[in-house]
């Protein structure tokens, strides 16, 4: 269920989604799931290939959806440890700080090292509606890919 997932997101965000104004987060959605519900070597990797194969498939250069993927599922998953995570809201703040270090991992891989006064709104402005794109989103794929799993699986 989760590689299907995967792959019907990354082939959504790279292909359907590019003709909407703001074009929905659905991989991130999908490594906050990992990190909060499979906290093992195996959603490590899963995040890991999520990122790379939409680097694969955007034409972005190559590991910087993998690292910023890799780096929100091990964000994720630290914090997961430390709070239970069963309550809605907390998961759509997980979703949010997912949100703030992928663009935190763009920005530092990026060419915007040196953010100006003029960047700076830009980029508020655009962690504020990934944001709540993905939060919007979040329930419905949270639903979706919790009840597709087998229960003596679930965490």
């Amino acid at each position: 269920m989760l590689f299907c997932s995967g792959v019907s997101a990354i082939l959504l965000q790279t292909t359907a989604f590019h003709y909407l104004p703001w074009i929905p987060d659905l991989l991130l959605i999908l490594c906050v799931y990992l990190g909060i519900y499979h906290r093992s070597a195996g959603g490590a990797a899963g995040a890991f290939f999520l990122g790379y194969g939409l680097d694969t498939c955007s034409g972005v250069p190559v590991g910087m959806n993998a690292f910023a993927m890799s780096l929100v599922f091990a964000g994720v998953t630290a914090v997961s440890r430390c709070l239970w995570l069963t309550n809605p809201v907390s998961v759509l703040f997980m979703v949010f700080l997912a949100v703030v270090l992928k663009t935190s991992a763009f920005l530092f891989l990026g060419e915007f090292g040196e953010l100006t006064e003029v960047f700076q709104p830009m980029v508020a402005r655009y962690v504020m509606w990934d944001a709540t794109v993905a939060i919007v989103l979040t329930p419905l794929v949270f639903t979706l890919l919790y009840r597709g799993e087998p229960f003596d699986y679930r965490v």
